[in-house]
């Protein structure tokens, strides 16, 4: 399926202005919270990309950037293991306050994964922020520290998201009606 026939069998749920608009509070909620301080911005890829490329710029403290990329996915389809690819050092985490940025809050697993890793290696805190967490009618493993959007468990995709690895780069979110 390309992108058209995708776009076609879909809905918008969020529109680009409405995410802006969340993006824009979230920053205004981290510039209070963390005014004074210097913290580590993880990004989480790939998804997160665009989150943190509208978010960084509008944060007023001073952060240094690095990422983590670790995945439960393969070919679209949760699995149980989580593939690490990518962290970063020890010595970039020791003793830092941490922030780290996701697309979406799913089943909790990989995000929460990702904070104990960065605890182990040392980190003084770690706090989440997500772009959209997703209603699954189930307790997850961790909640989000900060939140743009509530979504329903449906499939979405846009602003980072993926459908069959096509729409991440779609400015607003999706639900795709199968």
């Amino acid at each position: 399926m390309g992108l058209a026939e995708l776009i076609s069998s879909s809905e918008v749920i969020f529109s680009n202005n409405e995410i802006e608009t969340s993006i824009g509070e979230m920053a205004k909620t981290l510039n209070k919270t963390y005014r004074d301080q210097h913290v580590l911005v993880l990004p989480v890829l790939s998804g997160a990309i665009p989150f943190a490329g509208h978010l960084i710029p509008k944060l007023t403290f001073e952060v240094t950037i690095n990422y983590f990329h670790a995945s439960r996915y393969a070919k679209n389809i949760g699995t149980d293991n989580i593939k690490l690819i990518y962290e970063p050092p020890d010595e970039a985490v020791k003793n830092r306050s941490i922030l780290v940025l996701d697309d979406i809050l799913d089943q909790g697993d990989t995000l929460a994964f990702i904070k104990q890793r960065l605890l182990v290696k040392g980190a003084l805190e770690v706090s989440t922020a997500v772009l959209f967490d997703k209603a699954i009618g189930k307790s997850k493993p961790i909640q989000a520290d900060y939140i743009g959007l509530d979504v329903p468990d449906i499939y979405v995709y846009g602003f980072g998201l993926d459908f069959n690895g096509i729409g991440r780069n779609m400015a607003d979110l999706y639900a795709y009606n199968n």
